[in-house]
């Protein structure tokens, strides 16, 4: 029997729709990440450089970063800090996966360059030292004029990991009782205006002027905003890069489960103190995909991409400490 044109232009349509669906049904899988506002400039630069997988990953903060992995509505998290004592989900580990400084951002007319210390830090956010030419702050900015403007601390709010890093630097420089565990405001007797992420920080104190405020110097470079040398260990002030980050982060002490401890007297000439290791965190014995997507992070893409968005990649012993425990995710 012969067939109807009609019967033969359908069955090449048909043909043609099985065609198509082929790529959709192996289209490229999605991992979901949340935590850390610090790392969030390099996790989108690195979210669609493994090729087994694209990353969807929002900007959070740490702490629900953590609750949000530990619920199991994440694939893997990010966090600059810890859980607490206790709180850990089992089975997991922190692997260590980028660093970076964290920038003291300051927005004072006029004034370029600026020297600051934890104890003077510390007390512009306690509200000791309430104008920008307070004696102490002059004393270390010789030649530099200050204006008589009052000082305007900007800090995070909610379960920040920069914050968790940044009072660990002022418990450990400033004392006075700094404490790192809750929020930087609720933990601490502080003054100022909070901002819910790096970003919106760095945006308050860019249209405050005589504003301060700490965050990941990616966010702060990316809205032109200058950045206070910090006094160090070696007895010298200096301003937060790439390479100062880097030079503090390789003497510090990496425990067996990938965590740093962080020594900010350690006295190496040419360092950033406060500067911070971003942690993945993920299951053992879980997902491929996690495990190919970290890799290829540590591997590929921050050796790429890291230096660029004023980010360190991880290397030497801290490198191959990281590719140790993403062998243990697969």
């Amino acid at each position: 029997m012969k067939r109807s044109l009609a019967g033969i232009l359908a069955a090449v349509a048909l043909v043609g729709t099985v065609g198509l669906t082929g790529p959709a049904a192996s289209a490229k899988a999605t991992l979901t990440s949340s935590g850390s506002s610090f790392a969030n400039g390099i996790m989108q630069a690195c979210k669609t450089h493994f090729s087994g997988a694209d990353l969807t990953y929002n900007s959070t903060g740490s702490g629900t970063g953590r609750t949000q992995f530990s619920a199991k509505t994440t694939d893997f998290g990010m966090s600059d800090g810890l859980y607490a004592a206790g709180s850990q989900p089992g089975n997991m580990e922190y692997i260590p996966l980028v660093g970076g400084p964290v920038a003291v951002v300051v927005n004072v007319p006029g004034v370029k360059t600026l020297n600051l210390n934890g104890d003077i830090i510390g007390k512009l956010y306690t509200g000791a030292i309430t104008k920008w030419n307070d004696a102490a702050i002059a004393k270390i900015n010789k030649g530099v004029k200050l204006p008589a403007l009052a000082v305007q601390p900007v800090y995070r709010s909610g379960s920040s990991g920069t914050s968790e890093n940044f009072t660990n630097y002022l418990s450990q420089i400033a004392g006075n009782g700094w404490v790192k565990n809750g929020t930087f405001a609720s933990a601490n007797k502080v003054v100022g205006t909070s901002a819910a992420t790096s970003t919106v920080l760095v945006t308050t104190v860019k249209s405050t002027a005589g504003a301060f405020g700490y965050a990941d110097l990616s966010d702060a470079v990316a809205n032109d905003l200058a950045s206070a040398a910090v006094y160090n260990g070696a007895q010298q002030y200096i301003k937060p890069d790439v390479r100062s980050a880097k030079a503090f982060l390789a003497v510090q002490n990496v425990s067996k489960n990938g965590t740093l401890i962080y020594d900010y007297r350690a006295p190496v000439k040419g360092s950033y103190p406060i500067s911070l290791i971003s942690y993945a965190l993920a299951y053992k014995n879980g997902n491929t995909l996690v495990q190919g997507f970290l890799k290829d992070f540590v591997t590929s893409c921050a050796p790429t991409e890291a230096a660029k968005l004023s980010f360190v990649a991880i290397d030497g012993k801290l490198k191959k400490v990281a590719l140790d425990l993403i062998d243990l995710i697969g």
